[in-house]
């Protein structure tokens, strides 16, 4: 893929903003409490970098990843690490310990997951005036490299290149890693960027 002018990368910046935006507003609700941001990362990466660029592929995560529809077709992940995917469920579900392998701790990650992806997929269509419409969220905790792995394979997914969003949480001075990865398909990529150039 050609690199991105300024243009396009400011238009993703604007993305990343309106998304992380939403996401908070969305989880203070969620667990009624204030929820600080920092002005996101927004970039392009290639996939095989992917695994490096967040930690590196032996770095333990709880994954969060649903199937992006219509014309903006492809996967769209949530990636945690285990100590801010315990904190939001703990804080979602009011209590001071939770057992992450018990259904109801892996259902509240589910629904943290699909807040965020959601926030961000509707501020990309803003951006790009495409629409989309996100599938039922999966869960999947392993070491990263093996995750994207076994994601890309259990979806078919055939895509070169990706769109990461790194933003930093910040509950009660807690300090949350979040990144969201939106995966599109090649027809899916090439009308997102030729939509950001125009």
């Amino acid at each position: 893929m050609a690199e991105l002018t300024d243009f396009q990368l400011d238009a993703l910046r604007e993305m990343g903003n309106i998304g992380a935006g939403n996401a908070a507003t969305a989880l203070s609700q969620l667990i009624s409490e204030t929820i600080n941001i920092s002005v996101p990362s927004v970039k392009v990466v290639p996939l095989e970098n992917v695994s490096y660029v967040l930690g590196g592929p032996e770095r333990l995560v709880y994954v969060v990843y649903l199937e992006v529809l219509r014309e903006m077709c492809g996967t769209m992940l949530t990636i945690f690490s285990p100590e801010s995917a315990a904190f939001l469920t703990k804080r979602l579900l009011g209590e001071d310990a939770v057992d992450m392998q018990t259904e109801i701790a892996q259902s509240a990650l589910k629904e943290v997951g699909s807040i965020l992806c959601g926030s961000y997929l509707s501020a990309l269509t803003q951006v790009v005036a495409m629409n989309a419409v996100a599938s039922v969220p999966a869960l999947a905790n392993d070491m990263l490299g093996a995750m994207l792995d076994f994601i890309l394979v259990e979806i078919g997914q055939i895509a070169d290149e990706i769109f990461l969003i790194d933003v930093e949480l910040y509950v009660s001075n807690t300090r949350l890693e979040c990144s969201q990865l939106y995966l599109p398909k090649p027809e899916a990529l090439d009308a997102v960027i030729s939509a950001l150039g125009m």
